[in-house]
């Protein structure tokens, strides 16, 4: 799936980042996650793609929940769009609260310095991986730094945070949902870098 920059779309399989400051991005995104372009959309509209994404499940039982959860991302994107993040990717298999779970945030930020962390290969080429343990209230938070190609001093960052109950016993998923987290991020590549591709609207 493909997208044009000013527009976000997100499937099972496929997400294109909205594109900000002329940087447009594109990722793969596994079977129940979606891409939510938190700039660019309405509240309304927002909580119409997490309603959609439950379309299959029975209103009179999984209803209170899905609202719950609408209310609960909504909310949270209002709070990202306070700090310049442009896309919210979410695991939305179920929409009710799991003991450990994960969301990843994209923003484009300007900065010449060095970026901090070790360096990666990813399709979009390098990026700065920083893993940081037990910050503030998460479990653990993972970002990822990209320059923009003829971008001067343009970054994309994508960071995300694992969070939920702090038991031993969850730690395989901690480290689970950064292996899958790491494996997303590894496959963002710039829009232009595909320019054959089929367009497609959110």
């Amino acid at each position: 799936m493909t997208g044009t920059a000013g527009a976000g779309a997100g499937t099972a399989g496929a997400g294109v980042g909205a594109g900000a400051a002329g940087v447009s991005y594109r990722l793969v995104l596994p079977p129940g996650w979606l891409l939510l372009p938190v700039r660019d959309r309405s509240d309304a509209e927002l909580r119409r793609l997490i309603t959609d994404q439950y379309a299959h499940l029975p209103r009179d039982s999984a209803g209170p929940y899905i609202g719950r959860l609408a209310d609960a991302v909504i909310d949270g994107a209002r709070q990202a769009r306070e700090l310049d993040v442009i896309d919210i990717l979410l695991p939305l298999g179920t929409p009710w609260r799991a003991p450990v779970s994960t969301s990843i945030a994209v923003a484009v930020g300007r900065d010449s310095a060095v970026p901090e962390g070790e360096v990666v290969e990813t399709a979009a080429g390098e990026a700065w991986r920083l893993l940081l343990e037990r910050p503030g209230q998460a479990l653990r938070r993972v970002e990822y730094v990209w320059r923009v190609p003829d971008a001067a001093d343009t970054l994309l960052v994508a960071s995300f945070s694992i969070v939920g109950d702090d038991d031993p016993e969850l730690q395989p998923i901690v480290d689970a949902l950064t292996g899958l987290c790491d494996a997303i991020l590894s496959t963002v590549r710039w829009e232009r870098d595909d320019p054959t591709a089929p367009e497609a609207t959110a």
